[in-house]
């Protein structure tokens, strides 16, 4: 018979004390001492760590502390007779208490959990079950976050040949309390079992880190990373030492060492990366007062901080901090893959053929016997680029070894620089190859330029990984084009079929990010760097022109297809001015796609693309036929009205279709897309004496909708629409606006929901018009709609305030003043920048808006009543005041 124990406790009150747990009649546990106890060895850790304890410390002091509440708590139990199957006294019967997991090695940060084995040489059935959890219960009740597992041995082996991290907390256990020739029984029947057949432990070993890396992050270069389970995080540290000692029988580096597979350098380097992830993960514990892992960039300065980094010449403190992190993390990881990999070859011998494929590489024309010059290894990557597998590992080791001892001199001979530009000329196969010379170092020596961004981190939500490695996703892209069949990208691989040397395009690639490091501007310290290494490769004078183009220009097409008119002929002028050739042109749409591509998928969206390749086949246009239009663009103008006629014949007279052509400046049937032509033409005539009328065309996969709008022109029309889009929760990605001359609007936006979706309900489109129509024909207020919609959002966490910056332009467009809006993003933001301008006496005649991240970039072509620039120094100073005060988050 079993009753309920007495907690002896001062707390009455208390939720924790008022629970109970079912043990042996008569049994006293008294938490509230043990958990004065615990709190009390905690501070001490803490005031240790804040002293500047080794990571080692804190995590063995923190472990040691749990070890004395659970021999604390288990002699507490083991002190009771029990009448439910359990053994009176507990310790000295055969049950053995194990520490499992990072409690095993004593690696404890001071929040992470607690994983204990109960072993017993057999099962003890339900009861035992019953117990297991009271002793769980009771560990938690001190405030020990804990899981405690009851298997016998035969159970704890059957389960770790079906759950790998399960076996993976077996091999690194600790026994604490009890029989200890259970665990010695369970450590050497595992062994026994995993070391039959190693093969399969390693596969199965691969497998399990491939599905934690696929949950957690497997690029050590990102920056955002979870330095516990993430690649080359704390746990791969303990998967190689796992596998070390079941493979080698010694838990340490020793038998590697005597068999030349690692060297004590390599050694400390690792060993030395794993006390730095752990105190960082120590320090985010402390920080945030909880289990944490994962690096953010919103408590990065606190963590540099605490960790005594300081501001240098090149990098600030939390700079340092992250890049001694992604350093940390990428020993461990290259610990990890290089071993596992030589161990899979060593259980299934295929090292044997690993050996002969490498001798194949001493009968490479040119070289001789026992030869090792960067000359011969450059021509071992070009050929490895057709066939992979000639670099193994054992070329790899060779490399590491002989190329310490080269020098500046051998690395700038011209057949070095020229097997270089070979390899970069092989499309679609470049990326592999130089991440190769990177791992191995080689580029980094070749290229000191680049090798100055190795792991070096840019603390901006826009580039998520080091700048290496946004480089080398860049190039990334680029190969995907040249030979992926993805429908998508077909036109990005036919421009790039048509670049004279692909080799220029991924050579500037290299220098893209190299000008970030300094303290002069950035496009100038990138050109510096650049026209350096390209004068020491020998680059041609013309090539090298190319190059520095690229490198100064290779954001221009993004920032202006994204936030400028591309329909104004100035804007596509200045823009030609700049590319100066077509070739030029090319080079720099590939270069803008990758660099969307390499920073993730939040900034690559079918709808940016669809501006970006607008603007270029404005530029190409631009560049091939001169300033002014042309007679080649006047036959274009005439076969797009043909074809709109042809499409229209059934619906609309050949009259009504060429009056709109002429109610519109020539240039619209140039740059307008046929589909929207059509639409708009449609709309016009469905307009009549109605107040508005809409078509929506929804593409779910890009995650947005078009939307084209017909209504008669009045001064803060744009505000209006923007208004009700806003009070729907529709957010505007795009917007460009036609204004016919017989006063008739036709806007066309590229809108999402609040989710970053399409819009595909029907319903929502219909409410839309219905109350577009409401607010123009003046039966609703647009701020009545949008006042409910903002106290849902003032409901919303705040973000941090950013302050507006507001630029006015009145060089960028021949007609109109530019307004250029940047803050922070927030839904309705266009509708009171809009509403604002409206209420300053001017007139929106496009509009171009763009978010990328939290930040949005609304760009306004603006004329005053009068149909004039604004050029009053009174005016556009009053403008910039009421927009920032306007603005004001507080206020919206």
């Amino acid at each position: 018979m079993t009753l309920q124990y007495r907690v002896v406790s001062s707390e009455r009150s208390s939720l924790l004390t008022r629970r109970t747990l079912r043990i042996p009649m008569g049994a006293v546990i008294p938490i509230d001492d043990f958990r004065r106890s615990y709190k009390k060895g905690m501070y001490q850790v803490r005031i240790r760590h804040c002293n500047n304890a080794s990571s080692d410390v804190v995590t063995r002091l923190r472990s040691v502390l749990v070890d004395e509440m659970i021999r604390k708590a288990a002699e507490s139990l083991s002190n009771q007779s029990t009448s439910s199957g359990v053994q009176q006294g507990l310790i000295s019967s055969p049950l053995a208490w194990l520490a499992l997991g990072e409690y095993g090695w004593q690696e404890l940060s001071p929040f992470s959990a607690v994983e204990l084995l109960l072993l017993s040489k057999s099962g003890k059935g339900i009861e035992w079950d019953e117990f297991r959890l009271q002793v769980q219960d009771l560990v938690q009740k001190i405030g020990i976050e804990c899981q405690v597992h009851g298997f016998s041995i035969k159970e704890c082996v059957q389960k770790a040949q079906t759950d790998l991290s399960f076996c993976l907390s077996l091999l690194s256990a600790r026994a604490l309390l009890g029989d200890f020739s259970l665990f010695d029984d369970l450590q050497h029947r595992l062994r026994a079992t995993l070391v039959r057949n190693p093969l399969v432990f390693l596969y199965d070993l691969e497998r399990h880190i491939g599905d934690r890396y696929e949950r957690c992050g497997q690029n050590v270069y990102l920056l955002e990373s979870d330095i516990e389970s993430g690649a080359g995080g704390i746990l791969d540290f303990q998967a190689f030492r796992i596998m070390t000692a079941l493979l080698t029988g010694r838990s340490g580096p020793e038998p590697l060492v005597a068999r030349g597979e690692i060297n004590a350098k390599e050694w400390q380097q690792a060993s030395r990366a794993r006390i730095h992830l752990l105190r960082v993960r120590n320090s985010l514990h402390f920080l945030l007062r909880r289990r944490h892992s994962q690096l953010s960039t919103l408590y990065l300065g606190h963590l540099a901080r605490s960790l005594e980094y300081r501001k240098t010449r090149y990098l600030s403190a939390a700079q340092g901090f992250l890049r001694d992190t992604l350093k940390a993390r990428r020993h461990i990881y290259s610990l990890l893959s290089r071993h596992l990999s030589k161990e899979k070859g060593r259980s299934d011998g295929s090292s044997e053929d690993l050996q002969r494929q490498y001798l194949k590489l001493s009968t490479i024309s040119g070289s001789a016997e026992g030869e090792e010059t960067p000359e011969r290894w450059m021509r071992v990557f070009l050929r490895s680029q057709t066939q992979p597998m000639m670099f193994n590992d054992i070329a790899k080791e060779t490399l590491r070894r002989v190329s310490g001892h080269w020098s500046s001199r051998e690395l700038n001979r011209p057949a070095v620089h020229d097997g270089f530009r070979s390899i970069l000329r092989n499309k679609g196969r470049v990326e592999p190859a130089l991440k190769v010379l990177r791992d191995l170092g080689f580029l980094g020596k070749y290229l000191p330029e680049f090798g100055a961004l190795d792991c070096f981190p840019q603390v901006d939500p826009l580039l998520p990984y080091s700048l290496d490695e946004l480089t080398f996703r860049t190039i990334a892209a680029i190969d995907e084009a040249a030979i992926s069949k993805d429908p998508a990208l077909q036109d990005y691989r036919r421009v790039l079929e048509e670049v004279v040397d692909p080799s220029l395009l991924y050579l500037a690639s290299l220098f893209l990010y190299t000008g970030q490091i300094g303290t002069a501007g950035v496009s100038i310290r990138g050109t510096m760097h650049a026209a350096r290494a390209f004068q020491r490769q020998g680059v041609e004078l013309e090539s090298q022109e190319k190059l520095l183009l690229l490198i100064r220009e290779h954001q221009l097409l993004g920032q202006v297809s994204q936030r400028r008119d591309i329909d104004d002929p100035l804007i596509v002028q200045e823009v030609s001015e700049n590319v100066e050739t077509s070739d030029n042109l090319n080079m720099l749409l590939l270069l803008t796609y990758a660099n969307w591509r390499a920073m993730g998928p939040q900034q690559w969206s079918e709808h940016r693309s669809f501006l970006l390749w607008s603007l270029y086949f404005k530029v190409f246009d631009r560049l091939m036929f001169g300033d002014e239009i042309s007679e080649p663009e006047h036959a274009q103008v005439a076969a797009i009205q043909q074809q709109v006629l042809e499409v229209l014949e059934s619906e609309l007279t050949t009259e009504v279709v060429l009056r709109h052509f002429l109610l519109l400046p020539e240039k619209y049937a140039l740059y307008t897309p046929h589909n929207q032509i059509l639409a708009h033409i449609r709309l016009c005539e469905r307009l009549g004496e109605a107040p508005v009328v809409s078509e929506w065309v929804p593409h779910p996969q890009a995650e947005y909708t078009e939307l084209y709008l017909s209504t008669h022109d009045m001064p803060g029309r744009f505000a209006q629409i923007a208004g009700c889009l806003a009070s729907h929760g529709i957010s505007i990605l795009s917007a460009q606006l036609n204004t016919r001359t017989d006063g008739v609007v036709i806007d066309t936006f590229q809108i999402c929901d609040s989710e970053g979706k399409a819009i595909i309900d029907k319903e929502i489109w219909r409410d839309l018009e219905r109350v577009l129509t409401q607010v123009i024909i003046g039966q609703v207020v647009v701020e009545t709609l949008f006042e409910s919609r903002s106290r849902q959002i003032a409901l919303e966490p705040a973000a941090q305030a950013v302050v507006p910056r507001i630029r006015i332009d009145n060089e960028i467009s021949a007609q109109s003043t530019v307004i250029e809006v940047q803050t922070q993003d927030r839904l309705g933001l266009g509708y009171h920048v809009a509403r604002t301008l409206a209420d300053l006496g001017l007139n929106i005649l496009s509009a171009k808006l763009a978010t990328e991240r939290n930040n949005c970039f609304d760009v306004f072509y603006v004329q005053d009543r009068g149909g004039e620039k604004i050029t009053s120094s009174f005016q556009m100073t009053e403008i910039m005041e009421v927009l920032r005060s306007n603005l004001d988050f507080d206020r919206i």
